[in-house]
């Protein structure tokens, strides 16, 4: 419990992200999916990197600097709040890849995702949400690691499709999302938060960089990062202005 404190304090902004995806999930899919989600997503999280640092699949042959992880919560030679990031990176991704391919009801600046049981797992949905909010190269990560990180993101997403399948069946009334103001906006703008903090501290690092960075490397992770948020940005803008359909 201390190590896990620890990481809670020192390590804000997982725990902050967290609380906003706890948020956003029981808003969008209730307590009991959002308990499911979070279980399903870090065992396999916890499966693929201890996979990674004993066999090199699926992110690539990799190792953990322990000696900087001494008052972290570490499990089966994890670190705990590397693998429950998992949780909020693959569900912002999958919430905002619903959010791009559901219609939208507007009425003013009241914008609602418009709800649909049946379309939340399609191909399309389990394809565009396993992407992973990283832009840009990053410090020399192999191509391996990104592939990675969207199989163990596509994995999450069919695993709770599964089990969405399988709550559902156990119900008598079919998942709806409750209606709360605005919330069609809230993954767009956690996913985009999301990316936006990584991209902010790239940039600050490059612009007040410590001894021995590669700024020109840095800088350059920071400009490729935005130049392929922008397509996202401009997606996201365009389906908010499409006109809504007042009757759905």
């Amino acid at each position: 419990m201390e190590a896990l404190f620890w990481s809670l304090i020192h390590r804000p902004y997982v725990t902050l992200f967290m609380i906003f995806f706890l948020a956003l999930s029981i808003i969008e899919q209730g307590r009991a999916r959002t308990l499911l989600w979070v279980i399903s997503s870090y065992l396999i999280a916890l499966l693929a990197e201890w996979g990674s640092i004993h066999h090199g699949i699926p992110f690539g042959d990799y190792a953990y600097h322990y000696e900087a992880l001494q008052n972290d919560l570490v499990i089966a030679g994890v670190p705990f709040f590397d693998t429950i990031s998992f949780s909020f990176l693959s569900y912002v991704s999958f919430s905002f890849g619903q959010f791009l391919l559901a219609p939208l009801k507007r009425r003013g600046l009241d914008i609602q995702r418009a709800a649909n049981f049946k379309q939340r797992y399609t191909l399309a949905s389990l394809l565009l949400g396993a992407h992973y909010p990283k832009p840009g190269i990053h410090f020399g990560v192999t191509f391996a690691n990104y592939c990675g990180w969207f199989i163990v993101a596509l994995a999450t997403l069919a695993a709770n499709g599964w089990l969405d399948r399988w709550w559902g069946r156990q119900e008598s009334t079919p998942f709806k999302a409750p209606p709360l103001k605005g919330s069609g906006l809230f993954a767009p703008l956690f996913w985009f938060g999301i990316v936006g903090f990584q991209l902010g501290i790239t940039y600050w690092i490059a612009l007040n960089p410590p001894q021995g960075l590669d700024i020109d490397k840095t800088l350059l992770q920071a400009v490729t990062g935005s130049y392929l948020l922008a397509p996202l940005l401009v997606w996201t803008l365009v389906h908010i202005q499409r006109p809504a359909d007042p009757h759905r």
